[in-house]
């Protein structure tokens, strides 16, 4: 629909982006990027829009206008400048990092400045990378960029991020971290999640609920004895505990269980030679430092290395939630008004494939909802470090071309744990969805142990009779558009709008 492009002539700060019909509904949802300091989008100027799309393309079709903001705010475009050129630019990037990116705001002109190295800058100028670094940021933000190089023995001193050094620190504290993924789990004494284990060689003070994982290289059975009262009499009960030491990476670890009287027996299938996984606490004793675990499995573990971020932001750094806003011919001048009390992120996930412990994220989409109202949206791509498989671009519409410059989910995690804080999670079939970001969690020390929703079963319980539970069928039974099934964004829109009809 080159035609639409005429659009673009009727605000400042208003650009038309792309048009996707879906036959399934005779819709066609226009597709704009907007500057929110500059283009309002009030009644008034949706409908002169929608007139002008509907006196183009005609009335054949129902049409939804989607807005996609794109404000000019200093740190996002700070952020976003400097990923852009770690990412497509790494020759340009020795000895580059936060502080050697500022941004000057001049209505829709944005200046970007980079300060690099005597021999990246004279790279950079020779291979006109100020052109290419400009295309690339446009694409992002609707502003008319321009960028200056400076080398850094130059004496100025600019900022991207003014006063701002959490956002800094934030990243850039980030340090590696080794941790063990557990598979094959058979347990024997207790029960636990033992996805994740942690290098346990780095504990050097008393910490609480933990898994780790070791070769048994010997256990022994003893017992104690325990008071207790019996019809207002004391006796005196044995019980069983096991001793046993952990070897990992020549790292030798000391440990115990004193299992309920049920499993005490259960502690003789603890062999030598077996690598177990161990969900407890360490704690000091006598002086030394030991591991007083409260369940035990049988395991297959695996090392890994990975990027630590260390605390929760303060602020949203790389990706930031949009207002959210919705316009169509219908829901003009007859909006349902329904309420209800409690705050929820309605959420969904594409990934590289279907196990949380093997895959990763590629797309995350979110509607946070406060009293029955769709407030804000989280949307992002993620790169996901590795090839997306063929089956899953296909499902997804999801390349690897498309996430190239997306950040990565040590990025994207923190700003989504922020977005999600003090809410119930909400999503369709919610298992798998929250598998992942507990895995991803754990590697990152983000706990998304948030209350819990499932549209599936709220519809089971609803809505009896369907022929199935998909969401593209409870969302048909509700009248509710569900135009680009299997993206995040679309799916999670349209779960929210479910989720708060099944309320």
């Amino acid at each position: 629909m080159e035609q639409l492009e005429i659009l673009n002539h009727l605000y400042d700060g208003l650009q038309f982006k792309d048009a996707v019909y879906s036959e399934r509904n005779n819709t066609c949802t226009v597709n704009f990027l907007y500057n929110p300091q500059v283009f309002k989008q009030t009644n008034e100027n949706k409908k002169i829009i929608l007139d002008k799309v509907t006196e183009i393309v005609g009335d054949y079709v129902k049409f939804d206008l989607n807005f996609i903001a794109c404000p000019l705010d200093k740190r996002a475009i700070a952020n976003h400048a400097y990923i852009t050129l770690v990412n497509n630019f790494p020759a340009l990037s020795r000895n580059f990092s936060f502080d050697d990116v500022s941004v000057e705001i001049d209505g829709v002109k944005v200046l970007v400045r980079y300060r690099l190295s005597p021999s990246s800058y004279e790279y950079a100028l020779l291979n006109n990378r100020s052109e290419m670094l400009a295309a690339k940021l446009k694409e992002s933000f609707l502003a008319d960029f321009s960028i200056e190089f400076i080398k850094k023995e130059d004496e100025i001193v600019l900022s991207a991020i003014e006063n701002n050094a959490e956002f800094i620190s934030s990243i850039k504290a980030a340090d590696d971290k080794t941790v063990y993924k557990i598979s094959e789990i058979t347990n024997i004494i207790g029960k636990n999640d033992y996805s994740l284990a942690i290098d346990y060689s780095k504990i050097t003070e008393p910490v609480e609920h933990v898994t780790i994982c070791g070769v048994v290289t010997n256990i022994s059975k003893r017992t104690y004895n325990r008071q207790r009262k019996k019809d207002g009499q004391p006796i005196t009960e044995e019980h069983i505990y096991y001793n046993f030491t952990l070897k990992n990476e020549n790292k030798f670890l000391y440990c115990n269980i004193f299992p309920r009287q049920a499993d005490e027996l259960k502690g003789d299938l603890i062999e030598v030679g077996m690598t177990v996984c161990c969900y407890g606490s360490f704690k000091t004793f006598n002086g030394k430092l030991n591991f007083t675990a409260v369940s035990i499995a049988r395991c297959k573990a695996e090392k890994e290395e990975i990027k630590h971020i260390k605390s929760v932001n303060e602020n949203y750094h790389t990706v930031f939630p949009e207002q959210y806003v919705e316009y169509t011919q219908t829901d003009l001048f007859n909006q349902e008004d329904k309420t209800f009390e409690g705050n929820y992120v309605v959420f969904d996930l594409e990934t590289t494939g279907f196990d949380a412990n093997k895959d990763t994220i590629i797309q995350i989409g979110a509607c946070k909802i406060i009293n029955g109202k769709i407030t804000e949206t989280f949307a992002t791509l993620v790169n996901p470090q590795r090839h997306i498989p063929a089956e899953i671009t296909e499902l997804t519409g999801i390349d690897d071309q498309m996430v190239k410059n997306a950040p990565t989910i040590n990025y994207v995690l923190p700003d989504f744990y922020k977005f999600c804080y003090n809410c119930t999670l909400v999503a369709q079939n919610i298992a798998f969805d929250i598998s992942f970001l507990h895995t991803l969690g754990k590697l990152y020390s983000f706990e998304f142990n948030h209350p819990q929703k499932d549209t599936l079963e709220m519809a089971r319980s609803k809505l009896p009779g369907l022929k199935n539970y998909k969401l593209g069928t409870i969302a048909e039974k509700l009248n509710i558009p569900l135009i680009h099934a299997h993206t995040a964004t679309d799916d999670a829109t349209a779960t929210a709008k479910v989720f708060i009809k099944l309320m």
